[in-house]
């Protein structure tokens, strides 16, 4: 970075000179003049790089170099769809913008603007190389996206006056070899480098010195108690994101089998019953009667919806297998067409280049055996367009069958799944009973106890709640209707979301079978018009 040009007056560092660049003076913007002009290409002479300039197409360029050019404003790069190298220093931005669609890119220089945020990046998911060398940047920030690949960074000559943010912003880069921070204040900080080291012993290169293994060394014997600390403290991070990483693929896969809400049925039944915390103390917490066959209900339930997940995951990899060779038909086929089809027109196109390659070397012009060969290929492209056209008639109604026995196919799979699920939750009905019969057994108990009053266990707001028949055995009854209440609309939105996806991925083959169609046809239209045009253009210009 220190040996880079400076502009208009601008110090280069590690020089006693002051570099001087006498540019246009009007702020510009990236238009496709600039954009070509400032194509990175490599090549013997000027003309032979020119030349393969003019013959660059913008979205296959790889690297761009808009150093020096009075940019103030990052846009107008939408046509680079491959860059790998983007080179914008030395001008008068301000702010990182409009990159999102450069996902490729890995190098980026940003060095001798007037940049005071690091932000915008979080689409450049493959960046290694950064810099802002010499801009006013007071914070390390916005680089999350870049923890992964980041080798190399740059932000020598900012603004940064904290070793902790400094360093506590930089320290999850366990790949970042190089860094600059020279010409900061906090470069100033006579704990600077060991700081650095002790926070970063990954590090190769510190502000372009080679890192020595006994500087390392004294770095972590000076902060081994924060180094502890917080390592400790990014153990504790990474496996709390572990957890939360196994916890999200856990829900993914429960998603996509459609067995979203059935493992914590039976906790979400007791949130929703709205008589479970009258009646679980009864007739008291400390010797509870009513709801101890809870528990294993609880056991019952989790032991056979193992089972069933296990036979749902199952049915999700027999819909994916189905999709899958249906797929490889419909591909086949297709390809069997569409070779077909380009023989059709290359046998075309060979013919029309001899006929009007003939037609452009004739003196004469369009003579009378020239106009009967180009009459004849006006016939022949109208018969290559019906030809095409049945094809794709005939392909139509043979992806039509295809989509329709697949809808066959899958329903069939669906209807299974919708048998599981139908059984499952009979079973989970089942237990449910069979803990209500029990509860209604305990509750047999405590009010004949109550009756012959030997409960004395129970205070007296259990007792007087006890007492009002018609209060309790209502609550008795919601508390079982509840229960049975969730089990039926878990069933119902299970069932009937197998159903929706079966209707909208079928749904999705049709549109994409529809928009196949009319996309085939457009072509083979226009492609009659082009072709007619052509020839008919001789045939008038005779």
């Amino acid at each position: 970075d220190g040996v880079r040009h400076a502009r208009a007056g601008r110090r280069v560092p590690g020089t006693a000179a002051t570099m001087t660049v006498i540019p246009d003076t009007e702020d510009k913007v990236i238009n496709a003049e600039l954009s070509y002009a400032g194509l990175e290409i490599t090549g013997l002479t000027e003309e032979s790089i020119a030349a393969k300039r003019a013959a660059t197409e913008l979205r296959d360029a790889l690297a761009v170099s808009y150093s020096f050019k009075n940019i103030c404003k990052i846009q107008y790069l939408g046509a680079f769809e491959k860059l790998t190298k983007l080179k914008l220093d030395n001008n008068f931005i301000t702010r990182i913008e409009n990159l999102d669609h450069l996902v490729h890119l890995q190098q980026l220089n940003l060095s001798f603007n007037r940049i005071t945020k690091i932000e915008g990046l979080d689409a450049l998911t493959k960046l290694k190389d950064l810099s802002l060398f010499n801009n006013e940047i007071q914070k390390v920030e916005g680089l999350d996206a870049q923890v992964a690949t980041l080798e190399h960074l740059s932000l020598g000559n900012n603004k940064l006056d904290s070793l902790i943010d400094a360093f506590a912003g930089l320290r999850p880069f366990h790949g970042l070899r190089i860094l600059t921070l020279q010409g900061n204040p906090i470069h100033d900080d006579p704990d600077y480098k060991l700081y650095a080291l002790g926070r970063l012993p990954w590090l190769k290169y510190l502000d372009h010195r080679r890192t020595k293994q006994d500087e390392l060394e004294k770095a972590r014997d000076l902060y081994v108690d924060e180094i502890l600390e917080i390592e400790d403290r990014e153990n504790d991070q990474r496996l709390k994101a572990e957890d939360a990483a196994k916890a999200e693929a856990k829900r993914v896969k429960i998603e996509a089998s459609n067995l979203t809400g059935v493992p914590d049925l039976f906790e979400r039944m007791l949130a929703a019953d709205p008589e479970y915390e009258k009646l679980r103390y009864i007739p008291n917490k400390e010797a509870p009667e009513l709801c101890n066959g809870l528990e294993l209900f609880k056991d019952k339930y989790q032991q056979r919806c193992e089972a069933f997940t296990e036979l749902m995951d199952d049915q999700l990899e027999r819909k994916k297998n189905e999709r899958a060779d249906w797929q490889a038909v419909v591909d086949g086929e297709l390809r069997q067409k569409d070779v077909e089809a380009r023989e059709w027109v290359t046998e075309f196109e060979t013919l029309k280049k001899h006929a009007l390659r003939d037609c452009d070397k004739s003196e004469a012009g369009v003579t009378p055996e020239l106009e009967s060969r180009l009459r004849d290929l006006l016939d022949k492209s109208e018969e290559l367009y019906n030809k095409l056209m049945a094809q794709e008639q005939w392909t139509a109604v043979v992806i039509d069958d295809l989509v329709t026995n697949y809808d066959l196919q899958l329903g069939d799979i669906v209807d299974e799944s919708k048998k599981h699920v139908m059984d499952y939750f009979e079973y989970a009905r089942g237990l449910e009973e069979t803990y209500f019969d029990g509860f209604n057994e305990a509750v047999g108990s405590v009010l004949m106890r109550l009756g012959q009053e030997e409960l004395d266990e129970a205070d007296e707001e259990v007792k007087d709640f006890l007492g009002d028949k018609d209060r309790f055995m209502n609550s008795c009854q919601n508390h079982h209707d509840s229960h049975v209440n969730a089990i039926d609309t878990a069933e119902e939105t299970m069932s009937k979301e197998e159903k929706r996806r079966h209707e909208a991925e079928v749904e999705e083959l049709r549109e994409w079978q529809a928009t196949r169609n009319r996309g085939r046809v457009a072509e083979m239209l226009a492609m009659r018009k082009r072709y007619r045009g052509e020839i008919e253009e001789y045939l008038e210009g005779e």
